[in-house]
């Protein structure tokens, strides 16, 4: 990443969400807060994990992380570029795209985003750990010359993110969301960054529910118990549109997919129901009175029926009728 190419990009300062200033060796806030550019010039340093916190910021970093996706991948038999592709298919990714990537830990999936926005793409790659980034910094030259693709480092916290508002075409994150100080603001982060339209996907450990309870699920969850984390759809936007939910390697790992909208959905609370009941999806939820005795509440039934309109009809005009003599009064 050249440093001309930071003074024309969406970086905000994580903090206040200003746009930040390039200086030789620091980026600044217009409020004044200051990042590092490290590494010779390679990426700006917004947060870093504490090192020798987990095995992701130890020296060995990358090399761990290596042994461990090595075992992974051999235990349940899968190749690993038929798993990257899987992964960044519900991207739904196409040339000349913005793509940004949380948590790129060694860079394994930047090959495969880089063939799909070939070419005019560009890529934003993060991670919370220097010790990953500077590996994926170190490991991609070969096809980042092969493609032409721009990819834009920064050591940052994938829950306040250093970006503008809409700006990615997608956005995308795999494995360390369960770890999240929270995962709620992680995606509400992945959401704001995300233009309208743009495809987000994330996913991790979390074994699919209908194994849980059968000897296959126990043991992988014996042996790795972040398998017992369930897909966060609770945190998704309400207004999220073709939201997908599915399972890799073996039906270990979640993968949520959805595409982003601001547009409220689409509903007519006001249209009548039709029938003995009467309302609508809006007076039935916000017009909800007292309750009545039982034998009262039968006769109001049977009135109803007598008269031909809906139980709704018949207590709106009682209603009425009773505020009118009392204002009469």
């Amino acid at each position: 990443m050249s440093l001309l190419s930071i003074l024309d990009s969406p970086y905000l300062c994580p903090t206040c969400k200003v746009k930040i200033s390039l200086f030789p060796k620091k980026a600044q806030c217009e409020n004044g807060h200051i990042f590092e550019i490290s590494h010779k010039g390679s990426f700006i340093k917004f947060c870093a994990s504490n090192e020798n916190s987990s095995d992701y910021s130890v020296s060995e970093a990358a090399e761990i992380h290596d042994r461990s996706l090595e075992w992974l991948l051999a235990v349940h038999n899968v190749a690993e570029q038929d798993l990257r592709q899987d992964l960044i298919a519900p991207l739904n990714l196409k040339p000349g795209m913005k793509v940004l990537v949380t948590g790129v830990g060694t860079g394994n999936d930047l090959e495969a985003i880089s063939e799909k926005i070939y070419p005019g793409g560009e890529i934003y790659a993060l991670d919370l750990s220097e010790k990953m980034l500077l590996a994926s910094i170190e490991r991609v030259g070969t096809f980042v010359e092969k493609f032409g693709i721009p990819i834009n480092y920064s050591l940052a916290d994938a829950i306040s993110l250093p970006f503008s508002s809409g700006y990615f075409n997608a956005v995308y994150h795999f494995g360390g969301i369960n770890l999240y100080s929270s995962i709620d603001k992680g995606i509400v982060e992945m959401d704001r960054v995300a233009c309208e339209g743009a495809r987000i996907v994330f996913g991790d450990e979390g074994l699919a529910e209908w194994l849980l309870n059968d000897d296959f699920g126990k043991i992988l969850l014996t042996n790795n118990p972040l398998y017992r984390f369930m897909p966060p759809l609770k945190s998704l936007p309400v207004n999220a549109r073709s939201v997908a939910l599915s399972w890799v390697i073996n039906n270990c790992y979640y993968l949520i997919a959805y595409t982003k909208s601001s547009k409220p959905i689409e509903v007519d609370m006001d249209m009548k129901h039709q029938g003995l009941r009467g309302g609508s999806l809006r007076t039935r939820y916000y017009g909800q009175l007292e309750g009545v005795a039982p034998d009262l509440k039968e006769k109001i039934y049977q009135l109803a029926k007598d008269e031909g309109i809906s139980r709704v009809e018949l207590l709106e005009k009682f209603i009425l009728n009773g505020i009118n003599k009392c204002t009469r009064k």
